[in-house]
């Protein structure tokens, strides 16, 4: 009852915020910045990701566990450079000891606001990160605590290279850099409750062991966790007009070949120090009113993963499909 409460309330304010929305297509100057699938770009806009397959690669764990994530997030101008982020997962896991569990992620919560914006140089840093709300999810697959993760995000094109290195202008590069720390630092489990190491969420079952009388607990260090993420794309992406002689409103247009790569290093626990990740090449196609993104999920080492997993995007640009709906932010113009 509790869970469907919190996301009654979060469905109304989202309708709040659609009714009186604008966004602005993610460019800095001349350069378009997609919405990247492994990391989250670092422009803030208005947009609507319906729900998407994620496919992770198998976990190096043993038994090993099978994972598919189907995420669906909203994101809003508040003003022309904040904006506020909603994600929600339903989450499918798989092993041998614990068979087929099934459920909904705890419920994030972000916002992005673009510091400094460089239009001529085509840069962009911007503050930010999210909020994961403990105990909103299933207790099967979600976690009972709170993860709050502060992240930086950098964005660079390089349109403004000389002629003679014109073959890197269509070169972009984005970054995050955060860090996710639990409100708890440890979880205790009754013995025969298995954690399953996370490395985005920080859940590693130490070996210790808690005996209180006729009750045996399993301790479980939530570590914080550094999480860095970098993008390398290429863009192909030319820009269109809604208007004849390059009138009306810009948009995009084309093809972004990308790689992206993402690691996790945890700070303490049993496992500090071990940097675990995955490489994601990939492409995005760029229109008008969507882009559709499709990535590879390499794992890096041994210790990152079995296989290669994938994932599919679509990634809706409100303000272009519902332009007198989102006519502009929800503060200022």
């Amino acid at each position: 009852m509790a869970h469907a409460a919190w996301r009654t309330a979060i469905a109304g304010f989202l309708i709040l915020l659609a009714t009186c929305s604008e966004g602005s297509a993610a460019y800095v100057g001349d350069r378009y910045f997609p919405s990247t699938l492994a990391t989250t770009v670092p422009t803030a806009a208005d947009f609507y990701n319906p729900p998407y397959f994620v496919r992770l690669p198998d976990t190096a764990t043993t038994p090993t566990t099978h994972e598919i994530d189907i995420p669906t997030t909203y994101s809003r101008l508040v003003t022309k450079d904040l904006a506020v982020f909603f994600t929600e997962t339903f989450r499918i896991l798989d092993d041998a000891n614990r068979g087929t569990r099934t459920g909904f992620e705890d419920f994030v919560i972000g916002a992005q606001y673009q510091l400094y914006t460089n239009p001529e140089h085509q840069f962009v840093f911007t503050v930010g990160g999210t909020a994961a709300i403990g105990g909103t999810g299933s207790p099967q697959v979600a976690s009972s605590f709170s993860t709050l993760t502060p992240t930086i995000y950098i964005g660079k094109g390089f349109g403004d290279l000389p002629d003679s290195l014109a073959w890197l202008r269509p070169l972009t590069i984005s970054a995050t850099v955060a860090v996710a720390v639990p409100t708890d630092s440890v979880t205790l489990t009754s013995l025969g409750t298995t954690n399953i190491p996370r490395a985005d969420i920080g859940a590693f079952t130490s070996p210790t062991t808690l005996l209180t009388g006729p009750t045996t607990l399993s301790e479980t260090i939530n570590p914080k966790i550094l999480q860095l993420g970098f993008a390398l794309e290429y863009s192909l992406v030319t820009n269109s007009y809604t208007g004849a002689n390059r009138t009306g409103t810009r948009y995009p247009e084309g093809w972004v070949p990308l790689i992206e790569f993402t690691t996790a290093t945890p700070l303490n626990g049993p496992l500090v120090g071990r940097t675990t990740g995955t490489v994601n090449p990939g492409f995005i196609w760029v229109s008008r009113y969507l882009q559709v993104g499709v990535e590879a999920i390499v794992p890096m080492d041994a210790h990152s993963g079995r296989d290669v997993g994938a994932r599919a995007q679509a990634h809706l640009y409100l303000p272009a499909i519902f332009p007198d709906f989102y006519a502009k932010p929800v503060f200022g113009d």
